[in-house]
C-alpha cells in the first residue's frame, strides 16, 4: 500500500474542490459500492471522485485505495479497501468538528449516535 501524502491540493483534478466539498477518492476498476452513495454524499457535501483505469490519482495514492479529505484537501483517511459506510461517517466528522475547539475529535468521532448500529 502506497503511503498517502499529507494532502492533495496539488492534484489539478481535485483543485475546484478546495475549499468548498471534502472528497472521497476511489482508485478501483469497480467503485459501484461508492457510487450507489454518491448522493449522499452529495448531501454531506463531499464529492466522489473515481479514477477507474490506472491514473494520475492511483500512481500517488495507490491502487486499489480509498482516501477521504477534508475540504481543503487534506488527507484524513486513506485505505485499500474501505466501506462506503467508513468514508461517510469519517466525511459526517470532518463536517461538524470544529478545528479551533481543543476537544475537537476527541470524543466526536466515538459519539454513538454518529455508529452505524448495524
Amino acid at each position: 500500500m502506497t503511503a498517502p501524502p499529507e494532502h492533495l491540493r496539488h492534484v489539478v483534478a481535485l483543485r475546484p474542490l478546495r475549499g468548498r466539498r471534502a472528497a472521497v477518492v476511489v482508485c478501483a476498476a469497480d467503485p459501484a459500492d461508492y457510487e450507489a452513495r454518491r448522493d449522499e454524499l452529495y448531501a454531506l457535501d463531499a464529492e466522489l471522485v473515481v479514477e477507474r483505469d490506472p491514473g494520475q490519482l492511483s500512481a500517488l495514492l495507490g491502487r486499489p485505495s480509498v482516501t477521504v479529505t477534508d475540504r481543503w484537501l487534506d488527507v484524513a483517511l486513506h485505505a485499500e479497501h474501505l466501506p462506503p459506510e467508513e468514508a461517510i461517517k469519517e466525511v459526517t466528522w470532518l463536517e461538524m468538528r470544529c478545528l479551533e475547539c481543543p476537544q475537537s475529535g476527541v470524543d466526536m468521532k466515538q459519539a454513538s449516535w454518529l455508529v452505524d448500529p448495524a
